[in-house]
């Protein structure tokens, strides 16, 4: 019974921050500057935040639920999704707008073909 009454201490206290998941702007832009790129590489970040006092009672095990599993959850999608998305216009706009984008280079190639012809 102590034994079980560890356990659950130990994880209350883990369970005492919560982390959230936020996106941020990625530290190493070389190439974005070299460019002129509108968009930025982002990364996920994690944040530590503190849990509001849940309290006793019957309300204590959903309220430790939503800080130790839904928080991080919904802001691993929400942000996730935001990095994924933003990402993806960084890639487009450096292939498509820099000098060794993949994009630029094949439209070269084609203007070189269209002047032999």
């Amino acid at each position: 019974m102590l034994y079980r009454k560890c356990v659950y201490l130990l994880i209350a206290s883990i369970v005492v921050t919560s982390c959230a998941f936020v996106p941020s702007v990625s530290k190493e832009q070389s190439y974005a500057d070299e460019c002129e790129m509108f968009t930025k590489e982002l990364a996920l970040s994690v944040e530590e935040i503190e849990m509001n006092d849940c309290g006793g009672g019957s309300d204590a095990a959903a309220c430790l639920f939503v800080w130790a599993v839904g928080v991080p959850t919904v802001t691993l999608i929400a942000s996730g999704s935001v990095v994924l998305v933003g990402n993806t216009l960084h890639w487009l706009e450096y292939h498509g707008a820099c000098e060794g984008g993949m994009v630029a280079e094949h439209v070269e190639m084609l203007k070189v073909k269209l002047k032999k012809t």
